[in-house]
């Protein structure tokens, strides 16, 4: 059975997927895994092919990884979800060489009812939630996100998930406790794996453990703080609905109501409109640009066609020419001479 890693960006999915990674699980090929930079120095666990999937299926559907689109109920059923679905089960095939594996894609948070078709049955989803707060300073130090929008993501993102994971084998755990606590949280992690039996033996979690940097995590909230009090009244309840929910579920299900705010569809929404305003201009240049590469290529064969025409009334010319001169050579010169002038009228 494989593990499913899920969760807002940059909410510390790399660091509990690197965890399961050292408890053993697949995380891919080398040559697939997105390697470490300056946001993620120990590599983020991610397979660029499945994560280039996913940024295909929001594209098609109008949205982004930073601007989740509005999808229809029963949206996996159409034409375009199966066949984005046969893809994704052919690249789990080719980047799994055994069904341990842990996949990790934060993207996959948004399109959940499409991969559950691919992996149900045969994967549990682990569930990582950072405080909102700090996930939106991230997302301001990255990609430069104002700290609403960045708050709106999360909460798009955790209500996604915890709506489309009703039924799995879900654990949920927080990022803060991961840091302060690996041991205990990785423990947790690994005692919920053995009575889905993912895992059927005791495993070392040294190494698990040890791959929690503490040092690593950035943005974190001030301790003494309450964050809660400095948030939107509908992201601190999604927090504590999250936080209170942490833990083994053999079969998740929320219980309670996963509305938005007025002002978390407001925010989202002017995002689609000016992610859609943008794919609309691209189209029309791309059409443009495809008229002109037609009217450059009709030029270029006119043109070849014109070249060939010069070249051959070129040689008609100098065929002219030396017929003149074999003539030449045959007429005495003083009568030569004396044509040209009368032909020329002097």
């Amino acid at each position: 059975m494989g593990v499913l890693v899920v969760g807002m960006h940059r909410s510390g999915t790399s660091a509990l997927a690197g965890a399961l990674d050292a408890m053993g699980f697949e995380a891919g090929p080398s040559d697939d895994l997105m390697e470490g930079d300056e946001g993620n120095p120990q590599g983020y666990f991610e397979l660029r092919s499945i994560a280039s999937l996913n940024d295909e299926i929001l594209a098609h559907y109008r949205g982004r990884w930073d601007s989740p689109p509005l999808f229809a109920p029963g949206w996996e059923h159409d034409d375009a979800a199966l066949a984005y679905a046969t893809r994704a089960r052919d690249a789990l095939a080719e980047v799994y060489a055994s069904d341990a594996y842990v996949l990790k894609d934060p993207r996959i948070s948004l399109l959940l009812p499409l991969w559950r078709q691919v992996t149900d049955a045969r994967t549990c989803a682990m569930v990582i939630v950072r405080e909102p707060l700090e996930v939106a300073a991230s997302l301001t130090r990255r990609n430069g996100l104002p700290t609403a929008s960045g708050l709106a993501l999360w909460a798009a993102y955790n209500r996604a998930l915890l709506r489309d994971l009703e039924g799995m084998a879900v654990h949920i755990c927080s990022y803060t406790d991961l840091v302060n606590d690996p041991t205990t949280v990785l423990s947790q992690v690994h005692e919920s794996l053995q009575a889905w039996a993912v895992v059927t033996e005791d495993v070392d979690l040294s190494s698990a453990s040890a791959s929690i940097r503490p040092d690593l995590r950035r943005n974190n909230t001030d301790d003494n703080v309450d964050e809660s009090s400095h948030l939107p009244v509908e992201i601190a309840d999604l927090l504590t609905l999250l936080l209170d929910r942490r833990g083994r579920h053999d079969h998740f299900a929320v219980n309670a109501s996963l509305e938005p705010g007025w002002w978390e569809r407001a925010l989202l929404e002017e995002r689609r409109v000016l992610l859609n305003w943008a794919l609309d201009r691209i189209a029309v240049l791309e059409a443009h640009g495809a008229n002109l590469e037609t009217h450059s290529a009709n030029l270029m064969a006119e043109n070849a066609i014109w070249r060939q025409r010069f070249e051959d009334t070129e040689r008609e010319l100098q065929a002219l020419q030396g017929r003149v001169d074999h003539v030449k050579k045959l007429i005495p010169a003083p009568l030569f001479r004396a044509v040209t002038k009368r032909s020329k009228g002097t």
